[in-house]
């Protein structure tokens, strides 16, 4: 009788040019600094962020990450799960956690639970930027006492 071998799942093959843009992006957000998050940016970019408003056009974008970078610290850790290529675009599918510690503090830092998606445009030199940059929250935020 022969034996049955296990199954195991195996990884994903990620796109190097899209991981490495990822991991571009996760550093550019975790700098807290708008000019290397908007060096992310295609200049046709839109934002759908968790319950709020559609964000539109570069200069909305950078008074969009400007103010949320005035308010908050934030640390991203940003897990890439699936992404794939077609023609121009790249998609990439993660899931994410964020801590955004206030710089009032009086006010509690946030623990978000995520999953979204990145969907990149491939430019003429070759290098993919965020064209679209959408997430939820897997969960409610968390809130805790800042310290």
């Amino acid at each position: 009788m022969k034996k049955k071998s296990a199954t195991r799942k195996s990884k994903p093959k990620l796109d190097p040019g899209l991981l490495r843009a990822h991991y571009n992006y996760e550093a550019a957000i975790n700098s807290n600094d708008t000019n290397k998050v908007m060096a992310m940016y295609d200049k046709d970019a839109e934002v759908l962020p968790p319950d709020g408003a559609l964000v539109t056009g570069r200069a909305n974008i950078r008074k969009w990450v400007a103010g949320y970078f005035k308010e908050y610290h934030t640390h991203w850790k940003k897990v890439p799960k699936k992404n794939f290529v077609f023609g121009d675009l790249g998609f990439d599918e993660g899931v994410d956690t964020a801590v955004d510690t206030p710089y009032d503090k009086t006010k509690p830092t946030i623990r978000y639970d995520c999953k979204g998606i990145l969907v990149y445009k491939r430019q003429k030199n070759g290098e993919w930027l965020i064209f679209r940059d959408i997430w939820n929250n897997t969960t409610a935020p968390k809130e805790s006492k800042t310290k």
